[in-house]
């Protein structure tokens, strides 16, 4: 599972992007703290970041927008996050699947101290 976040100025320019994985991390041969790559080689589990069914969790972003005087110059973003499925590691057009989707404009005030 794959998040992505972008923020965007209302005219389309790109502010923010980032995306993050969920996955469980195997371990190497069943024995220390490397990380198998193969098949033959992924036999335990280091870390569990995978999306569990109905576990929910909270991601936090500190975005930097661009300022003037220490008040944004742009006072309207619209934020994006998807949420991907892509079971061969990569986005594929025929495989991968968006299982959610959520847009939402933000808007800054002039009175709101930053």
């Amino acid at each position: 599972m794959v998040l992505d976040v972008t923020v965007k100025t209302l005219d389309g320019k790109m502010i923010f992007k980032d995306s993050k994985i969920y996955m469980p991390v195997p371990q190497q041969l069943g024995r220390g703290d490397r990380m198998g790559r193969g098949p033959y080689e992924k036999s335990g589990i280091l870390v569990d970041w995978a999306l569990h069914p109905l576990e929910e969790k909270k991601e936090e972003y500190k975005i930097l927008v661009p300022a003037k005087d220490g008040k944004p110059e742009i006072q309207e973003f619209l934020v994006e996050v998807e949420l991907w499925y892509h079971p061969f590691g990569d986005p594929h057009p025929e495989y991968s699947k968006l299982f959610a989707k959520e847009s939402k404009k933000v808007i800054f005030s002039l009175g709101e101290p930053y």
